[in-house]
């Protein structure tokens, strides 16, 4: 039983950090992205788009944002390039927190720079453009960030860096970032936007909301079927309590009752043995599964939601105690284990000893 409780604290630890996770990074992002769109694909829009949308009364502030991925062939991996201007404000709060990158340079994620290094680039890296021409940028600091689960491939750039690697024209950006003051006023301003704009795709945070929520969900799944298996599991366990007492168990409640023992004191005692052993096993399972979650960063599991990419395998699980969890497994648990220990033992402490000995 411990190790099942354990298994199952495990699963909604792991579920329950990852969804604080997803809801941190949508709280970052802005209230409406504009992106331009030609043959129904994403392309550029020019930043002086940005003007219309400060004109539309109850916008707070709009920002053009120069941002892509870049695949790094020999690491085989794929990072993300933001890029700032030091005089803009962004709802980023990494990109806040990152101004005065000096010219040629660029901010690196720890997982970026281990990458990095494991070919040899320790203090610049060489960024192969589209036309086979190279751009190197110095590596200036490393990024002191939290755990966010989108800034683990990140590099942080000037706008002028980024374009140049994107190979972007001088007016030319990836989306524009729009923030509405009051929060109500955003689906109205999205349709105001969307007239401005026939045909970029306006989206407001809540359809990224949505959009994170169907990833998070089709994951979560992996996670339903773990736990749909171990909770049949211990109702296998439980049926066989239930079904009936072995010889032994049996004898000893005979023996007790010849002994003057009342039914209401063998189903006392026999309710204070499952409650000890039912408490035990779900404060050792609760004990092992934050040991292994939050200790160990819960190696095997966690992959199932990062898809073992190699640059989220260093990502920690960021502590977080959900007591609904918590409850959840109690009751699911302790009290169950409980009737199906006293359950059977009513059933032959009702009889007489002679026939419970037989």
């Amino acid at each position: 039983m411990t190790l099942l409780v354990a298994l199952l604290a495990s699963t909604l630890f792991i579920s329950n950090a990852m969804k604080s996770e997803y809801n941190t990074i949508i709280n970052s992002y802005p209230d409406i992205v504009i992106t331009n769109q030609k043959a129904l694909r994403d392309t550029t829009i020019n930043e002086d788009e940005v003007y219309k949308v400060l004109s539309i009364k109850g916008v707070s502030s709009a920002v053009a944002r120069v941002w892509g991925h870049y695949y790094f062939l020999n690491g085989d991996e794929k990072f993300l390039i933001l890029g700032r201007d030091e005089f803009e404000t962004y709802s980023n709060p990494l990109l806040n927190a990152s101004s005065n990158i000096a010219k040629d340079s660029m901010l690196v994620s720890k997982e970026v720079k281990k990458s990095l290094q494991k070919s040899y680039y320790t203090e610049y890296f060489n960024f192969i453009k589209a036309d086979g021409s190279i751009k190197r940028l110095t590596i200036q600091k490393t990024l002191e960030r939290s755990n966010f689960l989108e800034n683990s491939a990140l590099i942080i750039m000037n706008n002028d860096s980024a374009k140049e690697i994107f190979e972007y024209d001088d007016h030319e950006v990836t989306d524009l970032s729009v923030s509405v003051a009051n929060k109500i006023e955003v689906a109205f301003i999205a349709a105001k936007l969307k007239i401005l704009f026939p045909s970029a795709r306006v989206s407001v945070k809540d359809d990224l909301r949505v959009m994170y929520e169907n990833i998070y969900n089709l994951r979560s799944g992996f996670f339903l079927t773990i736990f749909i298996i171990t909770f049949f599991t211990f109702f296998i366990i439980i049926y066989d309590k239930v079904s009936g007492l072995n010889s032994e168990q049996r004898r000893e409640i005979g023996i007790l009752k010849a002994l003057g023992w009342r039914v209401g004191d063998v189903l006392n005692t026999r309710f204070y043995e499952g409650a000890m052993i039912s408490l035990v096993s779900y404060i050792l399972g609760i004990v092992l599964a934050f040991i292994y979650v939050y200790y160990f960063n819960a190696p095997y599991l966690k992959g199932i939601f990062l898809n073992n990419y190699d640059l989220l395998k260093d990502f920690r699980i960021v502590f977080n105690i959900d007591f609904e969890t918590l409850a959840l497994l109690f009751f699911l648990s302790v009290p169950i284990y409980i009737a199906a220990t006293v359950i059977p033992s009513w059933r032959v402490a009702t009889l007489e000893a002679d026939e419970v000995m037989r």
